[in-house]
C-alpha cells in the first residue's frame, strides 16, 4: 500500500508541485513584462526573438534601422522560487543623418548585458470549489482574483554599448524589478512590472510595464496587449504593444508583438518574432525527494532458486 500511495504521489506531480511550476511552458513572452513566477527548480529556459525597429528623430534629423537579437536565460535553483535570469541585446543599425548634407554609418554591438535573480515572496491562496451547476459563475471576473503574486527582481547591466544612449553610462549599473502577477479570470492574466534601472546615479531610469494576456479557448493560442512607460532625465515616452502566441508543444511557444510609440522624438515602430524553449527536469527533482528514504521499498526483491543438480 505505501508504494501505491507514493506512486500515485509521483504520477500526479505536473498538477499539485508546488504552485509555480507548470506542466506546459511559462515564458515571459509575449511583450516585454516579467512574469512574477520562477520557471522551478532545474528548469532551464530560453527566451528571446529578431527584434526590427525604426527611429526617426524630428529634432536632430537622424533616421536609424535596427536589427536586434533578444535573448534571455532563466533557470531555477535552491527553490521553485528562486531564478537566476541572464538578459542581453545584440544590436545591428544602420544610421542616416540627414541635416546639412547625408551620412551614414553601420554599427553591430552588444546594447545591454543584465545578469540578477527573481524570487518569489508572496503568492496568494483562493479556497475555492467549482461551481457544478453554473459556468458563468466558474467563469465571471472576481474582485479577490486581482490580489497579485509579487515577485521582486535584482540584477546588474554590464558593459553597456554607450553610443545607444542619450548620456554617457557607468560601465556597471543596478536594476531593480517589482513584479505583480493575477488572474483576475480563467484564461486572464494581468502582470504589472515597477522598474528601477540606473537607480544610483543621474542617468538612473524609472518605468512600469502592464501585460493582460488572454489564451484562447483551445489552449495553444494567447493574445495580448501591453503598454510600457520609461521615464528618465534624457529620455521619456510611452509605447503600446500588441500580438500573440502560439505553444506547439509543452517545451516550445513561438510569438508575434508589434509595437509603436507616442512621441516623435524618436518616433518608434518596431516589431518581434520571438521563440521560447525550455529543459525540464523538474519532475526527476521532485520524485528524488519523494523517494528519499524510502529506497528500501523500491529495491527489487531478490528471488532464492533452488539449484537442480544434473546426474550424467
Amino acid at each position: 500500500m505505501r508504494k501505491i500511495i507514493i506512486l500515485l504521489i509521483i504520477n500526479t506531480l505536473p498538477i499539485i508541485a508546488r504552485g509555480q511550476y507548470t506542466d506546459i511552458i511559462n515564458s515571459n513572452q509575449p511583450g516585454n513584462s516579467q512574469s512574477a513566477y520562477a520557471v522551478g527548480r532545474k528548469v532551464l529556459q530560453f527566451e528571446g526573438g529578431l527584434w526590427f525597429e525604426q527611429r526617426n528623430h524630428k529634432y536632430t534629423y537622424t533616421d536609424m534601422t535596427l536589427v536586434r537579437l533578444n535573448y534571455s536565460a532563466r533557470y531555477g535553483v535552491l527553490s521553485d522560487k528562486f531564478e537566476a535570469v541572464l538578459n542581453g541585446t545584440l544590436a545591428y543599425d544602420h544610421t542616416h543623418y540627414h541635416y546639412l548634407g547625408s551620412q551614414r554609418s553601420n554599427n553591430i554591438g552588444f546594447i545591454n548585458n543584465t545578469i540578477g535573480a527573481k524570487y518569489l515572496i508572496y503568492n496568494p491562496y483562493f479556497d475555492e470549489k467549482p461551481n457544478l451547476y453554473s459556468w458563468k459563475a466558474n467563469n465571471k471576473f472576481q474582485w479577490k482574483r486581482l490580489i497579485p503574486a509579487i515577485g521582486v527582481y535584482a540584477g546588474m547591466n554590464f558593459f553597456p554599448n554607450k553610443r545607444f544612449y542619450y548620456d554617457n553610462i557607468p560601465t556597471l549599473s543596478p536594476k531593480a524589478v517589482v513584479s505583480l502577477q493575477s488572474h483576475p479570470m480563467p484564461r486572464v492574466v494581468l502582470v504589472a512590472n515597477l522598474i528601477a534601472n540606473r537607480f544610483l546615479d543621474s542617468n538612473r531610469e524609472l518605468g512600469y510595464i502592464a501585460t493582460l494576456t488572454h489564451n484562447i479557448d483551445n489552449g495553444r493560442f494567447s493574445i495580448f496587449l501591453e503598454s510600457e512607460g520609461i521615464q528618465s532625465h534624457y529620455y521619456s515616452d510611452h509605447i503600446l504593444r500588441l500580438g500573440g502566441a502560439y505553444l506547439f508543444t509543452k517545451d516550445i511557444q513561438v510569438n508575434v508583438d508589434l509595437g509603436a510609440s507616442w512621441k516623435d522624438t524618436p518616433s518608434r515602430y518596431m516589431g518581434l518574432v520571438g521563440f521560447s524553449y525550455r529543459i525540464d527536469k523538474h519532475l526527476d527533482v521532485i520524485k528524488k525527494e519523494i523517494l528519499k528514504g524510502n529506497e528500501e521499498e523500491f529495491k527489487p526483491t531478490k528471488i532464492k532458486r533452488k539449484k537442480k543438480w544434473l546426474l550424467f
